[in-house]
């Protein structure tokens, strides 16, 4: 009995060890997988290592730091952005943007903007793949976008905007028909507005003119809109004495294809000269305008009033297609009529004295420039004391500087000062003093020469210094 005991018990011991065995190498293999395994996951996968190549897909990959703040996103943003470089901008061969082809700063632009465009509607992307490289702390993503589906994506969004522009542009031809022109501009910044990320597309459509480009059209039809028409003033020149101005209307007919053009918003400004004038208004029924000044801000004697089309909901710089609009609506092109106001000038007296080199100089040469300078922009010179509503009172002063020499060359230098001062005949107040220091004449051969230069510099400074500060004035 104890003999059948013993050998149970021998039994029971190799089967136990047997079983520890067996479990001690399971556990080894176990192991060991576990361990390749994360040896693998260790390992960077291919597309981290070599940068992928697939014709059938736009590839986008960046990697950031993990210790940056939110740098999953950060990496995700990378990626596409790397992605969409991948994406060229192909200007078609009949793309309006040819029209412009002499504005590169546009296309430059414009290829920048369908950049930013893209980047806001992609879709249809798919993310690849992501790894860590847990010693370095780098994040990697991997994301790609299928050539062929977002080839579609943008056929189906130009053939949108093709739609809805030939919308626009057929109301826009009608609002023509109907002499709305006005109008007309409108729908065809709308057209454009729609159109405005497929520039450099191929716009052809079917409309009821048959075949056309779109991008062209409208181009040439807001062109040959403000060709036809025409902003006339009442009378091209007016002779006013200055206290006619405020108790006079000016009137300007606006003709588009030689009819009135009803409810046209025009714009009314000086083009030269400066004062106050309700300048926003809208033609009448017969097409007319009448503007009003309420005041002359500006000494100058010939103003120029301008009336031209107001786009300035279309052409303004707060709107976010105001360069775009700019190249269809040319500022320069505007439809305008201008009108000249001369005004009878003040009555001056002319005071002058001209010292040369310290002697006084009875020259009239710096003197006639100077009064006709003047008399050009401000005043009516008078011989008689007595009818003069100021007196004009001019000193210059030349003097020698140094003589620079050098190896075959010597040139003299002469410092020209000159003061300026208007005084009122009824009240004796001074009501303009100014001053030009040591105006620069320099010139070989001798101070003469030198003058000569000094004085053509000096009518130049009073151009850009005094005549100025005079048409702040008021005679």
């Amino acid at each position: 009995m104890n003999n059948i005991l013993k050998r149970n018990k021998s039994f029971d011991m190799k089967t136990t060890f047997l079983q520890l065995s067996y479990f001690a190498l399971i556990l080894t293999v176990l192991l060991g997988a576990f361990s390749k395994d994360a040896n693998a996951r260790r390992k960077p996968p291919k597309w981290v290592v070599e940068r992928p190549v697939d014709p059938e897909y736009y590839i986008g990959i960046a990697v950031v730091s993990q210790n940056q703040a939110d740098y999953m996103q950060t990496a995700k943003n990378n990626a596409l952005a790397d992605l969409i470089s991948e994406i060229s901008v192909n200007v078609s061969s009949s793309s309006i943007l040819h029209q412009f082809e002499d504005n590169t700063g546009f296309k430059e632009e414009f290829e920048s903007k369908v950049k930013t465009s893209i980047a806001e509607k992609i879709k249809d992307y798919e993310l690849v793949g992501t790894w860590i490289n847990k010693k370095e702390k780098k994040y990697w993503v991997y994301y790609r976008l299928n050539r062929n589906k977002y080839a579609l994506s943008k056929r189906m969004e130009l053939n949108k905007a093709k739609k809805l522009a030939s919308t626009y542009y057929e109301e826009a031809k009608e609002a023509e028909k109907k002499n709305d022109i006005y109008n007309a501009l409108v729908f065809y910044s709308k057209s454009i507005a729609e159109l405005k990320d497929f520039l450099d597309q191929d716009l052809n459509v079917m409309t009821l003119e048959g075949r056309i480009n779109l991008g062209t059209s409208i181009y040439n039809s807001i062109q040959d809109i403000m060709t036809k028409t025409k902003i006339i003033p009442e009378k091209e020149v007016y002779d006013l004495a200055k206290t006619e101005l405020t108790e006079r209307k000016f009137m300007f007919l606006a003709k588009y294809n030689g009819n009135p053009i009803a409810e046209l918003p025009l714009y009314v400004d000086f083009s030269k000269g400066s004062g106050d004038i309700n300048n926003k208004l809208k033609t009448n029924s017969e097409g007319v305008i009448k503007c009003m000044i309420s005041a002359i801000t500006s000494a100058q004697k010939l103003h120029e009033l301008r009336a031209q089309i107001d786009l300035s909901d279309i052409l303004n710089k707060e709107n976010e297609n105001y360069e775009l609009n700019k190249m269809f609506f040319n500022p320069a092109t505007l439809a305008n009529g201008k009108t000249i106001l001369k005004l009878e000038r003040t009555k001056a007296y002319f005071e002058f004295s001209e010292n040369i080199f310290g002697e006084a100089s009875k020259r009239k040469i710096l003197a006639n420039q100077m009064k006709k300078e003047l008399s050009d922009n401000f005043f009516s010179f008078t011989i008689d004391k007595t009818e003069a509503d100021v007196i004009v009172k001019v000193e210059s002063r030349a003097t020698k500087g140094a003589v620079k020499e050098g190896k075959n060359y010597k040139v003299f230098l002469v410092y020209v000062d000159c003061f300026f001062t208007i005084t009122d005949m009824v009240t004796g107040n001074e009501i303009f003093n100014e001053a030009l220091y040591e105006v620069r004449g320099m010139k070989p051969i001798s101070y003469d020469y030198a003058l000569r230069e000094g004085y053509d510099s000096l009518i130049e400074e009073i151009h850009s210094q005094i005549i100025p500060k005079l048409n702040k004035l008021s005679f």
